[in-house]
């Protein structure tokens, strides 16, 4: 595979690098989809939660929540537990915001992070 900048080389294309803002992939050839990065919806304020697709093979979709002040509250994964260690209860318009888009959020909103300490033990009884 070649990188973006030998691409451009390859094909003539003169291009200042430090400007770009939108890359266009297209894996078959026919159909492109924009690749954004993080992806900004609107909850209960505008564009306050950002949604990301999997950092590695085994991740899932998960979307960084904002409040007010552009702290961050929590990251909830698609499935509606939480991420990165964080735990919270989401505001309704947020939840509905992610319910919108195929997020498995609970009616109360809580999202957690629990930790198992030690795995629990079994007694096989034959």
């Amino acid at each position: 595979m070649i990188t973006f900048k030998e691409f451009l080389k390859k094909y003539g294309i003169t291009y200042d690098i430090e400007t770009i803002d939108e890359i266009i992939i297209s894996h078959d050839g026919t159909n492109a989809e924009l690749f954004e990065g993080r992806k900004w919806i609107s909850g209960r304020f505008e564009r306050n939660i950002g949604i990301d697709q999997p950092n590695h093979g085994v991740g899932q979709t998960h979307a960084h929540v904002f409040g007010r002040k552009d702290n961050e509250l929590g990251v909830v994964n698609f499935d509606g537990t939480s991420s990165h260690g964080t735990k919270m209860k989401l505001h309704q318009k947020d939840a509905d915001a992610l319910r919108a888009r195929g997020f498995t959020i609970k009616s109360d909103g809580i999202v957690e992070w629990v930790v198992i300490r030690d795995y629990p033990n079994f007694l096989l009884h034959s």
